[in-house]
């Protein structure tokens, strides 16, 4: 599965996000929320942050469903109004009968349903993310949401270490950072890049020059699926580029940083 995790139960399968990857989309909307100035770092609360985010996220998730079930029951009442103004059922006084849809209809019908759907999934992995600031929200009644109870403890701690990680090390590198991107052989200037995209490529980054421990190319992997799920395509293909030119860059940095480390620990 990758980046996603799987529990079952009773014959229900409930899928994870992986917790990097929920920490990674996390750290992207709260990148804007970051201090500009240096001096207000110290002062950053970033407990505070990461909640108002996971409210943010859950009255999200709850458009999402309502917008979805609008969806759904327009699409009922348009397949009801085909039934009722057809000749065949213009004198009948008992139940409707069916009758023939032609494909454009269908057609029109089967992407209102399909864009329901994708709403309803969107939402479905937005309450994973809550369970670093809602652990007891998962202690509901039924052995699936037991079992997800159980395991969130670990799964929060995983989630906040990871998040508070890559946060940091953006912050604490925030001006190499961009001078990584500056230098990348597309030659973008930092500050005329789209905001989205420009927050997801500072934190690829700080994963790739500064997290050894993390591959350089899961880096590059992770941040494009952020582009497709925070921008689009466009977006996706834009930030593959920028991070494949800054590979080879990365990996030089790494190799410096393993010398560096075993040299201090030879003359230790």
């Amino acid at each position: 599965m990758g980046s996603y995790q799987l529990l079952a139960s009773r014959g229900r399968v409930f899928v994870f996000m992986s917790a990097r990857r929920i920490a990674r989309e996390i750290a992207v909307i709260l990148m804007p929320q970051l201090p500009k100035d240096k001096s207000k770092l110290e002062d950053l609360d970033l407990d505070t942050l990461i909640g108002k985010t996971v409210h943010m996220l859950c009255d999200y998730a709850k458009q999402n469903l309502a917008d979805a079930n609008g969806l759904l029951v327009k699409c009922s009442e348009e397949l009801v109004d085909i039934e009722v103004d057809h000749p065949d059922n213009i004198d009948s006084v008992d139940a409707l009968k069916p009758v023939n849809v032609t494909t454009g209809q269908l057609r029109e019908q089967l992407s209102a349903i399909d864009r329901a759907l994708n709403l309803v999934a969107e939402a479905l992995d937005i309450p994973e993310m809550a369970v670093i600031a809602t652990k007891e929200s998962l202690a509901k009644d039924g052995l699936a949401w037991r079992q997800a109870g159980e395991q969130a403890g670990s799964r929060r701690s995983e989630i906040k270490d990871f998040l508070t990680r890559l946060i940091t090390t953006y912050l604490d590198n925030r001006d190499q950072i961009d001078s990584y991107l500056k230098d990348a052989r597309a030659k973008w200037q930092v500050e005329r890049m789209v905001s989205i995209d420009r927050d997801i490529l500072r934190l690829a980054c700080a994963e790739a020059f500064y997290m050894p421990e993390v591959p350089i190319n899961v880096c590059i992997s992770e941040a494009v699926e952020l582009a497709h799920r925070f921008a689009d395509e466009k977006a996706a293909k834009f930030i593959n580029g920028i991070l494949g030119d800054l590979a080879d860059s990365a990996r030089a940095f790494r190799a410096a940083a393993r010398r560096t480390d075993v040299g201090s620990r030879t003359a230790g």
